[in-house]
């Protein structure tokens, strides 16, 4: 009887050696960040992507451009709000978008 305890304590110490290798060599989870982008700067996104005249863009739920006009903004296209994430930083890992304060775009990424 003895012989089978000593036997089963070793493999106990063995498992819980490597559960703890395992635990230690996990890599960290990575967070995630949300970067806002403004009006002003979703208009370089429309001049280069949408149309060359754009100087603004306005995300309410979708990403519309605009350019200067007299005496108004005047609508220049539509974009989409994913690939102007993916735009702005194409180094990161887009996750997700959403509405910012004044109809600025608030982008996620990993």
């Amino acid at each position: 009887m003895p012989g089978r305890t000593r036997a089963l304590a070793a493999i106990a110490v063995t498992a819980l050696a490597c559960l703890g290798t395992v635990a230690v060599s996990a890599a960290p989870a990575q967070a995630a960040i949300e970067v806002v982008y403004s009006p002003l700067s979703l208009g370089g996104y429309c001049a280069a992507k949408v149309n060359s005249s754009s100087t603004i863009g306005f995300y309410n739920g979708g990403l519309s451009c605009y350019r200067w006009g007299t005496p108004n903004l005047v609508y220049a296209g539509s974009g989409s709000a994913s690939a102007a994430c993916v735009y702005f930083d194409p180094s990161r890992t887009y996750l997700s978008h959403s509405q910012g304060v004044s109809q600025a775009l608030t982008c996620k990424y990993a």
